[in-house]
């Protein structure tokens, strides 16, 4: 690679290309930066690294078919789905082959497709452009507490992106025949040479290497950044604290993530119910809300759920939690905030008692089975779904626009208010007006809103405190630390619920934290990446007419994967890789 980005990275990471050399790991910048003029000024540099920041999440192309492959933006697209979209906890209800076949898991088994090859060239691209920085910056001029904090920074987003690989394509801990297994290709210098598989302990080792450095320069440094997309001393701690969790290194996961989020009060249940869809103090790590305008390609467009995607088309959505997970969280404490954010069979009766009972969310008469979606299928139903849109619809983000619904001036239309809950004109209107447009579905999540004018420009969390407390937590039991893991999910509790306490123990205690992680993180890309970490089977279960004892998720998304299932949850390298780097297919074959 020759050059390293100052700016907006090209669209030009081609998901469908079969490559016969490493340019698809290198792909072209816009605003450009030479090797030689980052060595020359602390200017150049700091732009450099503003660069590398910014291809974390800006739009990254089309596939081989000139279709526009839906939120493909650095990392929110690897979060959701990598992190989000195979776990039992998630269903993205956009209905194209591509999304359906990553939720089946069926991608996972083969070496070429876009689920397959997305993250691998998303991450070495990250540390390719890190590379170039790294192997400059020793000879760079001028203040040197400035030169320090871009070391320390672009170290800290070369670790990020070999946790990815090691999340996606690694083994677990439990698989790693003593840190012996062959996992990815280790690159710390610019370019994408051929080289060999390296072993599991040898990555791990470069992210605890890269990672101890950075803080050891933060620290040196002293300096303070400048933007929430720059990574800190802090955002070096949290990485090491998922590092480690992935490592089964307790002690160090416990000891960085509390020093990590320090900093960082845990949001309260207004902030939690704000929209999500802008940064707030609790957020250690996220993109930059006014570079994230990609058009159909943000993060946001797709799955805020007034987003382009999820008002433009019938058949997008914006995400779904499973019901099974809902109802466990629900029926500990039905206060929880974190439940307000759903579409449930609760909130059916929320404005005005229709009589409407939860075996009605199993009827097809309600359910449209082939999408999920209810707005539309049933005139109550449409207005009860209607006044609940209205009247959760979180400030700043209303403007008379429901989630799920086309036309930003659709509230303003009709004039609603609560008297026409039960107006037969009102409800005539509204049902007549669904008809033309039927999206939201059971389980359909109104947690992240967007800046519609822009399709949905939002800001997205990369890393966020109570990750690190539920990390903190989960390291802590490991520790025999149980008082510890009690006392953070207190904490992060009585700021979602009424009078949370926590007197468990052993294995009840363990499924706890488990448990409220799953609810916590949901869609901020950490799921699938928790069950592969902690070893256990997924069932990923489906909606059945008349039967209320199933799920919500749509047929073709059903499966069962017990922990061996694709060599232990581990993405194939991809074939642009092997096709190019035939050291690999020496490694495999032999």
């Amino acid at each position: 690679m020759k050059k390293i980005y100052n700016g907006i990275l090209a669209s030009a990471l081609t998901l469908g290309m079969v490559a016969c050399d490493s340019n698809y790991l290198e792909q072209p910048p816009i605003d450009l930066v030479s090797d030689a003029a980052i060595g020359e000024s602390v200017e150049a540099a700091q732009a450099a690294l503003y660069g590398l920041c910014e291809a974390m999440y800006i739009a990254y192309g089309d596939d081989d078919s000139g279709y526009a492959v839906r939120d493909a933006n650095g990392e929110g697209y690897l979060q959701t789905y990598y992190g989000d979209s195979p776990s039992p906890d998630f269903a993205d209800s956009w209905l194209y082959g591509f999304q359906k076949e990553t939720q089946a898991w069926i991608y996972m088994t083969r070496d070429s497709g876009d689920a397959d090859r997305y993250a691998w060239m998303y991450a070495y691209n990250l540390i390719n452009q890190a590379n170039v920085i790294l192997s400059k910056i020793d000879e760079v001029p001028g203040d040197a507490a400035a030169i320090k904090q871009i070391k320390a920074s672009a170290l800290t987003i070369r670790a990020h992106a070999y946790i990815r690989l090691m999340q996606v394509y690694g083994p677990r801990f439990e698989d790693s025949k003593n840190g012996e297994a062959l996992c990815v290709v280790l690159r710390t210098v610019p370019g994408s040479e051929q080289s060999p598989l390296v072993s599991y302990n040898k990555v791990m080792g470069q992210i605890y290497e890269d990672l101890d450095d950075a803080i050891k320069l933060y620290t040196e440094s002293g300096k303070a950044r400048a933007k929430g997309f720059e990574p800190n001393i802090d955002v070096a701690k949290g990485l090491y604290s998922r590092a480690a969790l992935i490592n089964h290194d307790w002690e160090k996961a416990q000891q960085m993530a509390k020093e990590a989020r320090r900093n960082y009060p845990i949001m309260s249940a207004d902030e939690y119910t704000a929209g999500f869809g802008k940064a707030n103090a609790e957020w250690l790590w996220y993109n930059d809300y006014n570079k994230t305008y990609n058009g159909w390609y943000s993060w946001g467009a797709s799955f805020s759920c007034n987003g382009g995607n999820a008002t433009g088309y019938d058949w997008a959505g914006a995400g779904v939690i499973s019901y099974k997970l809902y109802k466990q969280i629900y029926e500990k404490n039905n206060s929880d905030v974190r439940c307000s954010l759903f579409w449930t069979p609760d909130k059916a009766n929320m404005i005005y008692d229709y009589g409407f009972k939860e075996e009605d969310f199993w009827d097809p008469k309600y359910v449209n089975s082939e999408r999920m979606t209810m707005w539309g299928q049933d005139p109550i139903m449409t207005t009860a779904i209607t006044f609940w849109n209205m009247y959760t619809t979180p400030d700043g983000y209303s403007d008379g626009l429901f989630p799920y619904t086309t036309g930003s001036s659709f509230g303003d239309a009709i004039g609603l208010t609560i008297e026409d809950a039960t107006d037969p004109d009102a409800i005539n209107f509204i049902y007549s007006y669904a008809k033309r447009s039927t999206r939201v579905q059971f389980g359909a999540q109104i947690k992240f809103w967007s800046d519609v004018e822009n399709l949905g420009d939002a800001q997205h969390p990369f890393l966020r405190a109570a990750e690190l407390l539920l990390n903190e937590a989960e390291a802590a039991i490991e520790n025999n630390d149980e008082q510890t893991a009690r006392d953070c999910l207190v904490e992060l509790n009585r700021n979602r619920m009424d009078e949370y306490t926590c007197t468990l123990s052993g294995d009840a205690l363990r499924e706890e934290v488990r448990l409220y992680r799953r609810i916590e993180l949901w869609g901020e890309g950490d799921a699938w990446f928790s069950f592969k970490r902690w070893n256990v089977p997924v069932t990923r279960e489906i909606w059945k007419a008349n039967d209320p004892t199933s799920n919500n998720f749509l047929p073709s998304y059903e499966g069962t994967f017990t922990t061996d299932y694709s060599n232990g949850w581990r993405y194939e390298i991809p074939k642009a890789e092997k096709d190019y780097n035939t050291i690999i297919n020496n490694q495999l074959n032999n």
